[in-house]
């Protein structure tokens, strides 16, 4: 019965799984409001990396007071990121009604320019999460995260595409269903975090950066 014991890696799994459930609920109840979406992402990655690297985690605790500390910089970042995908839409409507008006490259130009945006953002909460910086700092840093981490892209895309296909997939079913629910944000997340932790190391030997961590111990 070593399995039972508090330090197995059974019982490490198990919670594991209980954290990732409780800053699930965490996240999509800070979401509800729409408006502080950006604020419940970046809590839930600076959450996520204390879970990774095994440090002492109290998931309430430490989840409001990152979505205090980064409430107002996630806010504008997360305004930002919707009114960007907006214009992008609006032009892919315009570009589609126009049909053969415009050459196809431009669709293409796009598609290329949306794709990129998306893989940008996906370090914008996890960065602002981990650094102290500027609204501005903190997109360029996603940038540069962005170039650092695209042999690892396609696992982390991966790590985001799975849940949905089979949320798609099982949707008629009873069984996964609550699964996805219970773990929708922080599933992905977690997977995405193992990849983006090794790959923070990596730029903070390349980069005077100051991680904001000890900030909100204080």
């Amino acid at each position: 019965m070593d399995f039972l014991k508090l330090d197995s890696p059974f019982m490490r799994a198990l919670g594991t799984l209980a954290n990732l459930m409780i800053l699930n609920m965490l996240t999509i109840l800070c979401c509800i409001p729409i408006i502080t979406a950006g604020a419940s992402f970046t809590a839930m990655h600076y959450v996520l990396l204390k879970i990774i690297r095994g440090e002492e985690t109290y998931i309430a605790k430490q989840f409001f007071k990152s979505f205090k500390e980064n409430f107002l910089q996630s806010t504008i970042l997360w305004i930002f990121m919707v009114a960007v995908y907006v214009i992008l839409f609006i032009d892919w409507r315009v570009l589609r009604m126009q049909g053969d008006q415009f050459p196809g490259f431009l669709i293409i130009l796009l598609y290329a320019a949306a794709l990129f945006i998306y893989l940008m953002s996906l370090y914008v909460f996890p960065v602002l999460s981990r650094y102290k910086n500027t609204i501005r700092g903190t997109i360029k840093t996603s940038y540069s995260m962005c170039v650092l981490g695209i042999i690892t892209l396609r696992t982390i895309l991966s790590g985001l595409v799975i849940p949905i296909m089979l949320f798609l997939f099982y949707m008629g079913g009873n069984a996964i269903v609550p699964v996805i629910i219970v773990f929708c944000f922080t599933g992905p997340g977690y997977f995405r975090a193992k990849l983006y932790n090794g790959l923070f190391k990596k730029y903070e030997e390349k980069a005077d950066i100051a991680p904001v961590e000890e900030a909100l111990e204080e």
